[in-house]
């Protein structure tokens, strides 16, 4: 199963960067995995809301395979606990998932239209987090996951 982590917005900062190739190396032992940056739609501070996220959610579709498995990233999602999300991710791959897409969405969230299509809505915390981090939170959560399948000794419970 190939694991693609997309999100909306702009590079990362120094400090993520770092964080970013210390997971993605670490996860290159258990799974293919590749950081998809999707723009910014342009001219988006001149549309309202509905239209950015409108915009986005075409971008979006149209970059998506109808084979796709779609987990949306949003704030109403389900949690899961570590031991879930890697549950989660062998069933996935048992029920022979070629690409799993995780989508970060834009600074308003991520439009209906795409929800919709997302077989998965995931909720990280009902916190707020800078897009920048979540994209290293939840790659640490991929890595720690996996540790949790091969049983190593990364994640205490």
């Amino acid at each position: 199963m190939k694991i693609q982590l997309w999100s909306i917005g702009k590079e990362h900062d120094p400090y993520i960067r770092d964080g970013m190739a210390v997971f993605q190396k670490r996860l290159q032992h258990y799974v293919d995995f590749e950081v998809k940056l999707i723009p910014t739609v342009k001219q988006a501070a001149s549309l309202s809301v509905p239209e950015l996220k409108k915009q986005e959610a075409k971008i979006i579709l149209d970059m998506l395979q109808p084979t796709d498995f779609l987990l949306a990233l949003d704030e109403k999602g389900k949690m899961m606990t570590t031991v879930q999300f890697a549950d989660f991710l062998q069933q996935r791959n048992n029920a022979g998932t070629r690409q799993l897409i995780i989508l970060i969405g834009g600074a308003f969230g991520i439009d209906e239209a795409v929800l919709q299509r997302a077989q998965l809505k995931m909720s990280l915390s009902p916190l707020t987090f800078p897009h920048q981090l979540v994209r290293l939170i939840f790659a640490e959560q991929l890595y720690r996951a996996y540790t949790v399948l091969n049983r190593e000794k990364y994640h205490h419970q």
